[in-house]
């Protein structure tokens, strides 16, 4: 799960100030090669393909493999959530993503 940084109103993977320290993982060692879920979500202001091509472009950019797996709507339709299977090769790969991920407008959080 990413965490509010403070500095933005946004969440990251990150703690204060942006720097490179993740979340604490509670003891557990995140080896890669990996392969995990990850949901995003965003304010409901835009288009759904708009928001799917933000997170796509991230992952393209930095050539995530990934597949597209679900979206749902908040109960009053104030956010969306996308759901996609990703793959990632290093840390450095990760906190990229989660950085560039973390600049896109709508994006609320993701995890």
């Amino acid at each position: 799960m990413t965490k509010n940084n403070g500095s933005n109103g946004k969440s990251s993977l990150f703690g204060q100030q942006g720097t490179s320290q993740p979340v604490d993982l509670k003891g557990q060692k995140l080896e890669f090669p990996v392969t995990y879920n990850l949901k995003a979500v965003m304010t409901g202001t835009r288009f759904d393909d708009e928001n799917k091509q933000d997170i796509v472009s991230v992952f393209n950019q930095l050539k995530i493999p990934y597949t597209y797996l679900d979206k749902k709507v908040s109960k009053n339709g104030t956010y969306t959530s996308f759901t996609y299977k990703i793959s990632l090769v290093s840390k450095d790969q990760m906190y990229k993503m989660y950085e560039q991920l973390r600049a896109i407008d709508n994006l609320k959080f993701a995890l």
